[in-house]
């Protein structure tokens, strides 16, 4: 795992490089898909689709509706929150794909609402295997600015007992992206800022729920870190480069106010963003030498807490073969 703070100071920034609208363009999914605005006049939840060759196809036609009951009632506290602004809008209707752009279009435009005026500018879908099991499940991506303008939301869906019922869902805009890929594993990552970053990953799994990975956090502001955590005076004005720190959180509880599980450090070059080779880093230095001000936290080399990350995503069926899977690649669908 690439040591990721760095990365995107070296981008100069450039959080608005992160595209929460792209979409890709591949033929590559399966499915018979027309002009979702071709509505027929059947929309009950439990429509046939004998025309198409899944409860998805139909779906992605506007001849099946969508449930988020599973959602409502299973969804994960890890989101953003701008999830549950999307789904309070269309919470307790199944809906078809034509009625959900319809309704959701009426919210994003009301001027009494609090969504930037945009109705939804495109609608893509893909394909993946949630878990690896052999079993599909659809991904549906809507740009709209539920947001900010241009910004995304995809939901997972899952036939579940003959229903389509959306099982996950996730935000994206210019300063977080998430990323799925084919086998249901997720990674995302976000700024709070240009001297703070944070990453995370975790896993859709055959049962369409979700397992929660880790979550990684780094910051380069060393009086910032100090005030979380009770530490001995120190003077770091003489340390050369930048020192970052990072905080990994192996489980997630809502509301729990509990200390990381684990965490580390590393050095980098104040202009070129390169991380420094320190000799006896962690042993014998001076950065060790102001971080042992901090008595309540153990640091440890970096490596270990790569291996601690590995091992917790093998753990929840997140193995180097599901991680490494290709992305997802999104076909657009005519509005």
């Amino acid at each position: 795992m690439k040591k990721t703070f760095y990365l995107v100071l070296a981008g100069a920034l450039m959080l608005s490089t992160v595209s929460c609208g792209q979409q890709g363009t591949t033929n590559s999914n399966e499915g018979n898909v027309v002009d979702t605005e071709q509505k027929t006049e059947d929309t009950n939840t439990n429509v046939e689709a004998d025309k198409y060759d899944s409860l998805y196809d139909a779906f992605l036609n506007g001849e099946a509706t969508l449930s988020t009951d599973y959602y409502l009632n299973n969804a994960s506290e890890t989101g953003s929150g701008y999830e549950n602004d999307f789904f309070s809008i269309i919470a307790g209707d199944e809906l078809t794909l034509p009625e959900m752009v319809e309704t959701l279009n009426e919210a994003f435009m009301d001027d009494e609402g609090f969504f930037a005026h945009q109705e939804i500018s495109s609608i893509s879908y893909s394909y993946l295997d949630c878990g690896n099991d052999g079993e599909k499940e659809l991904a549906v991506k809507f740009v709209c600015p539920v947001v900010e303008p241009d910004s995304n939301i995809v939901l997972v869906i899952k036939e579940i007992d003959s229903k389509l019922q959306v099982v996950y869902s996730v935000c994206s805009w210019s300063r977080s992206e998430t990323t799925i890929n084919e086998y249901g594993f997720i990674q995302g990552g976000g700024s709070g800022g240009a001297i703070n970053h944070s990453s995370d990953a975790a896993l859709i799994d055959a049962d369409g729920k979700y397992q929660f990975g880790y979550i990684l956090t780094e910051s380069a502001d060393l009086e910032d870190f100090g005030y979380a955590y009770e530490h001995e005076d120190f003077d770091a004005s003489s340390l050369e480069g930048t020192l970052c720190i990072y905080e990994l959180r192996l489980t997630f509880e809502p509301g729990a106010d509990k200390p990381s599980d684990y965490f580390s450090y590393a050095v980098y070059d104040s202009d070129t963003y390169e991380e420094i080779d320190v000799p006896n880093l962690y042993t014998n230095s001076p950065y060790k030498e102001v971080l042992d001000s901090f008595t309540t936290i153990k640091f440890v080399p970096y490596d270990e807490l790569e291996k601690a990350i590995s091992d917790k995503l093998d753990s929840i069926g997140a193995t180097e073969d599901v991680r490494n899977a290709n992305e997802l690649e999104f076909t657009e669908i005519a509005l």
